[in-house]
């Protein structure tokens, strides 16, 4: 297995959405084979410590910071992140793991639960990811990993608040995938339904996948050099049919 950005292994880590699920299982496959420091930042202290002391349980010798930074405070997110920075002399990698799936059929008559949920999914990201992308390229080399979502394909009435949050960031990655090439790398994943705690209480659909898999994909897409990384494979294909479904059939799809 290669965890690296061309001959350079990912040792020096920045994760936005330290608390998530995936990241933490991409952590730990990372520690394993070359991770030596990381930062990790969310807005809820629990989880980021709840990671920390996983990934210093099995890997003592890690250093491990935590930090705070809530990406629905849009005036504070600029400064967290550029502190968070400067704490590491070299960055290999940028992980942008943060989601909020939040309750649709609220909040989408809320304007306020509307505007946070695409601020904490869209606006608060890309204004991380741009400061991130900066010192990156004035070291001249990293790699950013960022986490979409299959829902951000095609919208769906279901969920279309998350939805048009992560079309947005996948476009947006894409974007910035072309601005900073060649010195930096992004790599953008589209998990289908994963099974944690932000989808608990949701009904489990055909094709459910997990944090661990989602990580093992996004490995295998670190080796070989992916641009974007569906998880599972198989997504890519039934999302490819979906995508071109007319909308009269495909609000007739309940999942």
């Amino acid at each position: 297995m290669t965890t690296s950005v061309g001959r350079r292994p990912l040792e020096h880590v920045l994760v936005l959405g330290g608390g998530s699920e995936i990241a933490r299982a991409l952590l730990m496959r990372l520690a394993g084979v070359s991770l030596r420091s990381v930062i990790l930042m969310g807005p809820h202290a629990e989880t980021l410590k709840r990671t920390r002391e996983q990934l210093l349980a099995a890997f003592p010798k890690l250093t491990v910071v935590t930090l705070a930074l809530d990406l629905s405070e849009l005036q504070t997110v600029d400064m967290a992140v550029a502190q968070a920075l400067k704490r590491l002399e070299v960055i290999d990698c940028v992980i942008m793991a943060v989601g909020w799936l939040g309750a649709q059929e609220m909040d989408e008559r809320d304007p306020e639960s509307v505007a946070h949920t695409l601020t904490v999914n869209f606006s608060g990201p890309a204004m991380a990811l741009t400061r991130c992308a900066e010192r990156l390229e004035e070291q001249g080399y990293g790699l950013m990993i960022v986490l979409s979502s299959v829902a951000g394909e095609r919208v769906r009435r279901s969920n279309y608040l998350y939805g048009a949050a992560k079309a947005g960031l996948d476009g947006f990655a894409l974007g910035l995938a072309d601005r900073v090439h060649p010195k930096v790398s992004v790599m953008v994943i589209r998990p289908g339904f994963v099974s944690t705690a932000m989808t608990r209480s949701l009904a489990t659909p055909p094709l459910a996948t997990t944090a661990e898999r989602v990580a093992s994909d996004i490995i295998r897409g670190i080796s070989s050099g992916a641009t974007i990384v569906w998880s599972p494979r198989s997504m890519r294909a039934i999302m490819a049919i979906y995508r071109h479904l007319p909308r009269a059939i495909a609000r007739q799809i309940r999942y």
